[in-house]
């Protein structure tokens, strides 16, 4: 199926307002996000928000805590 690029960016829409909402998400994380999902493609911002984003976010923000070496 494809998934249509107006269709993708209302979902992308809705995936910022949520994590800015309930994750307090900051502009840079909302940023490192975004590049995060679009390396994978554009279409991933249609996957589920509750079963895949949001844990694919907070893994992005683990991995963002660990030390540098």
């Amino acid at each position: 199926m494809v998934i249509s690029e107006k269709m993708i960016q209302e979902d992308k829409k809705i995936v910022i307002s949520i994590l800015k909402e309930y994750l307090n998400a900051t502009d840079d994380e909302i940023n490192q996000f975004t590049k995060r999902i679009e390396d994978e493609g554009n279409e991933n911002w249609t996957c589920g928000v509750g079963d895949e984003l949001v844990p694919d976010f907070e893994e992005m923000r683990k991995e963002n805590q660990l030390p540098r070496q």
